[in-house]
């Protein structure tokens, strides 16, 4: 578990996890819906939702499954793969207690992505347990705890304690969510192990819970889930490297939309409202590979200038983005406000403005492996201005700028700034059909303590078609 060798392993990964279940989702039974209204539309009364399955709370049984799915990985890596780390005895526990927390040396996508999903798996022993969100975050954190000082020869991690629980909190949350949108107790027969299976790959934890207490099989009623949308996109994503060079990958991309995030009333627990974009751009001998995912943890409606349409919210978020020139990872807590203002009656303008506390961030830098890693990490901030404006129904125009810092704790010592511009059109050619035009500029500059600054940019053009579930 400690190495990833190619990113098209996580492109994988990610395409299964997004196209095949979102299908299913669409196919929803939706029969009960009143009449003339989709599932894209429809908000159902908070008492007709369904967020966490009825389930009794059990404090003992999550700890127990993560205290054995710590045992069960670290027998496979003693004893299948038989990896060194994984030797572990009295001796290396007392000696990891004896030399604390510091920085590990693994690869960016061990460290940014599979802690991040181990993580995602303890929550949801949690989670699928019948514990609310915040009953459910102890356990990511002693599960991480375990890991590094119990199940490893090698000195327990700062970036892995915070990979682990804070990240995989996030990613398991969604998880638990979208697992739930699949999982329909009223249908059998082949569907009914269509969606099981597929629930059980976006949450094994929670898959393996509905089995061992017999709900895989167990008749119920229809699902009756939160008001959310699906969009399914891809095209051609062409990259103007900075040496001339251009290339071209093939695009596909998802984004889904949980809940509405200007419905603030019925944001009464974490993540009620939710956005989570995955992509993966694919060309010979490279891959582009990005998450970006976002969640409330409490918001409200504020009045600014005798207009009611503004949201101000507490957020925690992922942005993730690797391929082979540029790699960059924040996992976050941000402060957003909203604002939503009608021009016309043909024309909104919607504009966003967020300020975040990077809890642990990482991007690349041909010094790192000068310092023995693939990558700088450490904490920071970043900050992001955006403005859209909606013509009715026929086409959306679009920019947003992100700008992070990232302070190297672990790596070539120094300060990392990391920009990305997104400008962009959609128009709508069908109900359901978009054609979309959008360029994108990532630049990004370091200031190092031992080494010369060093600044770079890249630009890319990418056309897609978008189809609406």
């Amino acid at each position: 578990m400690r190495k990833i060798r190619s990113t098209k392993i996580l492109g994988i990964i990610i395409l299964s996890l997004f196209y095949v279940p979102l299908n299913i989702i669409a196919q929803n039974n939706f029969g009960n819906l009143p009449s003339g209204l989709s599932a894209g539309n429809y908000i159902l009364k908070p008492e007709e939702r369904v967020i966490q399955r009825d389930s009794e709370k059990d404090f003992l049984l999550p700890a127990i499954e993560v205290i054995g799915l710590n045992l069960t990985v670290g027998a496979f890596n003693t004893y299948v793969s038989n990896e060194d780390f994984a030797k572990i005895s009295f001796k290396t526990i007392g000696e990891n207690f004896e030399t604390g927390f510091v920085w590990d040396e693994d690869d960016y996508l061990t460290n940014q992505f599979l802690h991040p999903f181990h993580g995602a798996n303890y929550f949801n022993a949690a989670r699928s347990n019948g514990l609310e969100f915040w009953e459910s975050t102890p356990y990511a954190i002693g599960g991480s705890l375990m890991w590094e000082f119990f199940m490893e020869n090698e000195p327990p991690s700062y970036n892995d304690l915070v990979n682990t629980s804070v990240t995989g909190i996030t990613f398991g949350e969604i998880s638990y969510r979208v697992s739930n949108l699949i999982i329909d107790e009223s249908t059998t027969g082949l569907e009914r192990i269509l969606r099981e299976l597929t629930s059980t790959v976006i949450n094994p934890m929670q898959g393996f819970n509905r089995l061992i207490k017999g709900d895989m099989w167990k008749s119920g009623t229809s699902n009756h889930p939160p008001n959310y949308s699906i969009i399914l996109s891809t095209g051609a994503h062409n990259v103007f490297f900075e040496n001339d060079i251009s290339k071209t990958y093939a695009a596909f991309r998802a984004n889904l939309v949980y809940g509405n995030i200007y419905d603030v009333k019925n944001h009464n627990s974490p993540f009620e409202y939710f956005s989570l974009h995955g992509e993966v751009n694919i060309a010979e001998g490279d891959d582009i590979i990005g998450i970006f995912a976002s969640g409330v943890l409490t918001d409200k409606k504020v009045d600014i200038f005798n207009n009611s349409n503004n949201i101000i919210g507490l957020y925690k978020e992922v942005d993730f983005l690797s391929n082979e020139v540029y790699k960059l990872t924040a996992t976050s807590i941000t402060g957003r406000l909203i604002n939503r203002v009608d021009i016309s009656s043909l024309v909104e303008m919607e504009n966003n403005i967020t300020v975040s506390g990077i809890l642990m961030g990482g991007t690349n830098s041909q010094y790192a492996a000068e310092e023995g890693k693939d990558y700088n990490l450490g904490p920071g901030a970043s900050g992001s201005i955006g403005v859209k404006f909606l013509f009715d129904d026929y086409a959306e125009v679009y920019s947003n700028y992100k700008r992070y810092w990232i302070h190297t704790l672990a790596g070539a010592d120094g300060e990392e700034f990391v920009g990305l511009l997104m400008t962009g059109i959609n128009y709508h050619i069908f109900e359901k059909t978009t054609l979309g035009l959008e360029f994108l500029l990532y630049e990004r500059y370091g200031e190092y303590e031992k080494y010369p600054d060093y600044s770079s940019s890249n630009a890319a053009l990418r056309f897609y078609v978008k189809y609406s579930i």
